[in-house]
């Protein structure tokens, strides 16, 4: 069974995210924690603005071109 941060991180990896989406998912009560906690070696969690200005998240995998 997987931990509330890797259901939380597959979903981060196919698109961006507001802070209401995540919590929109029913996943966990505190996203950014779970997600900070259940991070891989070659991860990491990126904080950007959308067009309309709100706060965003996603999570990136290193390939050998950003390693």
């Amino acid at each position: 069974m997987k931990t509330q941060g890797r259901r939380l991180i597959e979903h981060l990896k196919r698109r961006p995210m507001t802070y209401l989406d995540m919590n929109v998912l029913g996943i966990s009560v505190s996203p950014q924690k779970r997600i900070v906690e259940s991070l891989a070696e070659d991860e990491q969690l990126v904080k950007a603005r959308n067009f309309d200005g709100r706060t965003t998240w996603r999570v990136v995998s290193a390939t050998r071109w950003t390693a």
